[in-house]
């Protein structure tokens, strides 16, 4: 956390401290937060964190998927409904998967992005996003979601994809399979 150093400080426990700005601004920081780790619950009557209407995912280079929209996570002992932002792992080494804990930086994790000039973005987005990260296999996305590269390029418009979380698709970042057959292993 480099905002806010007042509320935000991992060397003090507890590492928040809500009495050291105001609650608009520890609102700004939290919305910001991709991974979703952060969330308010207001008291004071302000505006509370709102639910985007619509699901977008955004590749990071040779990094997670980040998903903001109205979403649904069901993984093992995992059933998260109504959550904004998060970031799921795609280089299959992560201990909390189907959540991103940065394992990709330490192993190295490489993610080409092609060209995808046949996507188009949706007509329609509004809706709810359902992520079900399968039993040692992808991550299937149903609902409409609109997944551009790291380069701001549109790689996906649709509501129903299957997602590689292995590592291995010679695809990336659609599952082609390839968890298969090199011996990926999550709940």
């Amino acid at each position: 956390m480099q905002r806010l150093s007042g509320v935000f400080n991992r060397t003090r426990r507890p590492w928040i401290d809500a009495n050291g700005a105001s609650p608009d601004e520890i609102l700004d920081v939290v919305r910001r937060c991709p991974s979703g780790a952060l969330h308010i619950d207001r008291h004071d009557g302000g505006q509370a964190e709102s639910i985007p209407t619509e699901n977008v995912g955004v590749l990071w280079a040779d990094g997670p998927i980040q998903l903001t929209g109205d979403l649904h996570i069901i993984a093992a002992g995992v059933d998260v409904e109504g959550e904004t932002r998060v970031t799921l792992c795609r280089c299959g080494q992560s201990k909390h998967k189907p959540f991103c804990d940065n394992s990709h930086k330490d192993i190295h994790f490489v993610a080409e992005e092609r060209p995808r000039p046949d996507a188009k973005p949706l007509t329609e987005r509004t809706g709810r996003l359902t992520v079900i990260a399968e039993k040692c296999g992808p991550l299937q996305l149903n609902g409409p979601l609109e997944l551009y590269g790291s380069d701001g390029s549109l790689q996906y418009a649709g509501n129903e994809t299957w997602l590689c979380r292995c590592g291995g698709s010679g695809n990336k970042p659609f599952c082609d399979d390839t968890h298969l057959r090199n011996g990926f292993a999550a709940d």
